[in-house]
């Protein structure tokens, strides 16, 4: 039991630092309480988050991208997939966080913005 306590106590310590370093790396805006820009997270720091994270860090800048959908055409992100859809290309959780994964980590200066907005006119190119 002795010798299962020392790795796991050294497993939860790397995992804390990485954590505080990431956490070092996101400016927070005055007042926000703790809350980052979702779309203002530089994707080298978005590809270490999904890495060392939480399990919803995906889905967060998923949400995060519905409204800016939204926003943009006035559809819901539903509407777009099933617009895309309608074209033959499928669309889910996995191929959609997927397209910021891959993003992020072929342009690791860029915010995650703009891999919102590359994966919305992806989408948008898909449903015409």
């Amino acid at each position: 039991m002795n010798r299962l306590i020392k790795p796991c106590l050294l497993l939860i310590s790397l995992l804390l630092l990485s954590d505080i370093a990431i956490a070092e790396e996101l400016k927070l805006p005055p007042g926000m309480g703790g809350v980052p820009d979702i779309g203002a997270i530089p994707c080298d720091v978005f590809n270490k988050m999904i890495v060392v994270g939480p399990l919803g860090t995906k889905r967060l800048l998923l949400t995060w991208a519905e409204g800016y959908y939204h926003a943009k055409t006035g559809k819901t992100i539903n509407e777009i997939i099933q617009d895309a859809e309608k074209t033959g290309q499928s669309w889910n959780f996995d191929s959609l966080t997927g397209h910021f994964v891959d993003y992020c980590a072929a342009n690791p200066e860029a915010l995650t913005a703009a891999a919102v907005s590359d994966l919305g006119e992806q989408l948008l190119n898909d449903s015409r």
